[in-house]
């Protein structure tokens, strides 16, 4: 989501941000646990062996406990509601939109765009079709609802809280 966004952080190694071992307080009842926001790959994350970062654990990613030779698979319906209610989800899906609209002009060329940056290749025929037709009729809706078709920051409910 951040490449595609265009809002990957792509630096390498650098400080991680610990507070300072002056404001350290943690004890064996009261242990150290934070989670850092970052652009970075998945791979800067600290992992912490007392607690799973809350994404990589909801999207099966490996204990840090025990050596994993192979992840398992799983899909459940809390990862489909990170999607769909998590404001990185919703900043990631912003940057996108507004990087179709910074790098090409005309419908068409940002659906191309859109596909060779998203999935790797450019859309067929008929995924091009739905597309279109799908984004006519959105903005045929949102008109009818007397809402903004075009400009707007953020199409869906105005509050970020609820499910679109």
């Amino acid at each position: 989501m951040l490449a595609v966004s265009g809002n990957l952080d792509t630096t390498t190694g650098g400080e991680h941000p610990f507070p300072p071992v002056e404001k350290w307080g943690f004890t064996q009842h009261a242990p150290f646990y934070g989670i850092y926001p970052t652009n970075r790959r998945s791979i800067y994350l600290m992992q912490q062996r007392l607690k799973r970062h809350p994404f990589l654990a909801l999207f099966d990613g490996a204990d840090p406990n025990i050596s994993t030779a192979q992840r398992a698979l799983t899909t459940v319906p809390t990862q489909a509601l990170y999607l769909m209610n998590s404001e990185f989800v919703h900043d990631s899906s912003q940057g996108f939109a507004q990087r179709l609209l910074r790098e090409r002009n005309g419908v068409d060329e940002r659906l191309q765009l859109a596909y060779l940056v998203s999935v790797g290749r450019p859309p067929t025929a008929v995924e091009q079709k739905a597309a279109v037709t799908f984004l006519t009729e959105y903005r045929q809706a949102l008109a009818a609802a007397g809402r903004p078709t075009a400009g707007t920051s953020r199409p869906g409910p105005p509050s970020r809280g609820r499910c679109w």
